[in-house]
């Protein structure tokens, strides 16, 4: 099963959360809120036996929200995301796990006058006379770092940054920005494409946030690096898509320098091509993704048609950046 690509309910699932102004000041009393949240819920999994979880970084368009607080108080927000950071159990298989974890919630929300959940991935909250839509992206408290990868550019819908390295992990038959850091799926050894599920042994490559596109060269057997790719060899300070661009290019320059491109890649160029149209491919099913149907107000509606211009625009610039490298 290919990593989760941050198509997700958001905002939309809910009729009561969807007039909700999420502004910077919301969003930090809704974290004030959470650390209640997860206090009371790590109770009841203490009474449960089962181990504890830990509020992890805000993620998608509100990890820049105390930023905001001082720069654009104004700001608005279309959802809340925060990492989940759950620990890995023995025995379970990673959607196990987290399957455990949703339903726990579940259960501990049905029995709670202060949270509600319908599926165990989110939790609404009343603010004043509001309610707020959280929603849960789960990681393992040894990727906590890795997630920092995944934040957006400023400003930029997380949707548009994540599926740069989707598409990448897509040509290489990897999974590159899920929660898991980067993987790849080996059958009798060799590389195969990540949807096969049969007798293949998982294996993690990298959830280094800051050599992510090295270590993918070196998986390949990659001994003589591209310039482009020592100087972007990863995460460089705050999330760029520019430099994200950057790695993606460095990682096919160098894969093209020691013959370690796939077979249908004949190129360099031939594998950045595919990239692009991989990349637009998927920010167009977001576009027409029926979470969008489900706004159920004016205001929704409306909000529901910017994002999607949004994400039309903003993708093709994104694009377009392939071309100044």
């Amino acid at each position: 099963m290919r990593a989760k690509e941050f198509i997700i309910e958001g905002g939309w699932a809910n009729p009561a959360t969807q007039n909700t102004h999420i502004t910077p000041a919301l969003v930090d009393h809704a974290f004030k809120i959470l650390k209640v949240f997860i206090d009371k819920f790590n109770d009841y999994l203490k009474s449960k036996n089962v181990p504890t979880v830990e509020l992890g970084y805000p993620c998608g368009s509100t990890t820049y929200y105390k930023r905001d607080l001082i720069q654009n108080p104004e700001r608005e927000y279309g959802d809340i995301d925060v990492n989940l950071l759950i620990p890995k159990i023995e025995n379970l298989s990673n959607n196990a796990n987290a399957d455990l974890y949703r339903k726990q919630i579940k259960e501990f929300c049905e029995l709670s006058t202060d949270f509600q959940t319908e599926n165990g991935t989110n939790v609404i909250i009343k603010i004043g006379n509001d309610y707020v839509q959280v929603d849960f992206i789960t990681a393992y408290y040894h990727n906590k770092e890795w997630t920092t990868a995944l934040a957006p550019e400023y400003n930029v819908k997380g949707v548009l940054c994540n599926s740069l390295y989707s598409s990448l992990g897509e040509c290489l038959n990897l999974s590159i920005g899920g929660a898991h850091g980067i993987q790849a799926k080996l059958q009798a050894g060799r590389l195969v494409p990540f949807k096969m599920s049969k007798d293949v042994e998982l294996k993690t490559i990298t959830n280094n946030p800051k050599t992510w596109a090295l270590d993918i060269a070196k998986f390949f057997g990659c001994k003589k690096i591209s310039p482009r790719l020592k100087k972007y060899p990863g995460m460089i300070g705050e999330i760029r898509c520019s430099d994200i661009i950057n790695s993606i290019v460095g990682v096919a320059e160098t894969l093209e320098m020691n013959d370690a491109l796939p077979d249908s890649f004949p190129t360099a160029s031939d594998l950045i091509k595919n990239v692009k149209g991989v990349y637009l491919n998927k920010i167009e099913k977001v576009i027409n993704s029926s979470k969008f149907e489900k706004a159920a107000t004016p205001a929704a509606i409306e909000k529901a048609n910017q994002t999607k211009e949004v994400l039309a625009a903003k993708s093709k610039n994104i694009i377009a950046l392939f071309g100044q490298q």
